[in-house]
């Protein structure tokens, strides 16, 4: 991520820019990025990696592009993440996100909804501050949405899946679309700034790549992670039920485990024990290696110096071995 950390000033600053509302609603929008807390005082900052942000910039500048010029596009796609992140724990009840109560619970659910809602709107009018042709902008918001709108596909997929038989095509139907729209959809907006819209199947799809990984990796977090590193007990997501990569493994060689999963508080020596038993642990380390190496061979279909290759690198070997 190192590769990547030369961007994150700078999108910072685009979206604390993007934020400067006036009144309740700015303090809403203010809150879930760290800018302000509740009562109004200055927050801790915004945290995060700022991934997707970062990935647009290099994207941009990997294709010859002047990467200042994708900023907005590049907040507008962090805020449509931190939009879905206001509702998402408002959906699962999550009550902490980064050591602060959730927008939900600072708020309460109306005002939450409010805030996502904004943020979401924000989002496509911070894009058209482009200093980009109408032309590219319009491609940019084409993108914008249309990445918006499968990721809440897939948000829809995984609401549907809890507690529920998902084998393991569905769930990457589902994860390409919650978590790989996004990435894509930063990869695709470097490339519309870089001048260069002929190559956005290939930038998408390997976005799409590296959502995948992403999302396999915190899955296995999400079971089998150190809780001091990811502020969450081991089986958090066997707890909520959730139908990660593993699970949807285990379930397919081992169908007597749903009964356990319907109840994971009660068995969760024995959830995590068969879930070894069947392999689902490495079966998941060997899709997300998988994944990368996808993302990989398609990055190689891409005009980059050697210096984007270098940090590409980099990047990949961050997301194989990330631990929080």
């Amino acid at each position: 991520m190192n590769a990547l950390e030369r961007y994150r000033p700078l999108v910072v600053e685009e979206l604390r820019r993007s934020l400067e509302l006036d009144g309740l609603l700015g303090l809403l929008v203010r809150y879930p990025l760290g800018l302000s807390e509740a009562n109004g005082a200055p927050g801790p900052g915004i945290g995060g990696k700022l991934l997707r942000p970062c990935l647009v910039l290099f994207s941009c500048e990997a294709l010859g592009g002047e990467f200042g010029r994708a900023l907005p596009l590049a907040a507008a796609l962090e805020l449509i993440h931190n939009f879905s992140l206001v509702h998402d724990d408002i959906q699962d009840g999550d009550e902490l996100r980064r050591g602060r109560p959730t927008a939900w619970k600072a708020f309460g659910i109306g005002q939450a909804i409010n805030a996502g809602d904004a943020l979401l709107a924000l989002a496509l009018r911070v894009a058209l501050r482009a200093d980009l042709p109408g032309a590219v902008k319009l491609q940019a918001q084409e993108a914008l949405v249309s990445a918006t709108l499968a990721m809440i596909e897939g948000q829809v997929l995984d609401l549907a899946a809890e507690g529920k038989p998902l084998d393991g095509e569905g769930y990457l139907g589902m994860a390409r679309r919650k978590t790989g729209a996004l990435l894509g959809c930063a990869f695709v907006l470097g490339a519309l700034a870089a001048g260069r819209p002929d190559l956005w199947g290939t930038s998408q799809e390997l976005g799409e790549e590296l959502g995948l990984a992403f999302q396999i990796q915190d899955d296995l977090l999400g079971i089998w992670g150190d809780p001091k590193k990811t502020g969450k007990p081991v089986g958090s997501d066997l707890l909520r039920k959730k139908r990660s990569f593993p699970v949807s493994f285990a379930l397919e060689h081992d169908p007597e485990l749903a009964g356990l999963l319907s109840s994971p508080k009660d068995h969760m020596d024995a959830i995590l024990r068969r879930l070894e038993e069947v392999g689902a642990r490495e079966a998941a380390q060997e899709e997300v290696k998988r994944r990368l190496s996808r993302a990989e061979r398609l990055s190689l279909e891409l005009p980059w110096p050697g210096w984007a290759r270098a940090a590409f690198q980099e990047l990949l070997s961050f997301m194989a071995t990330r631990e929080a």
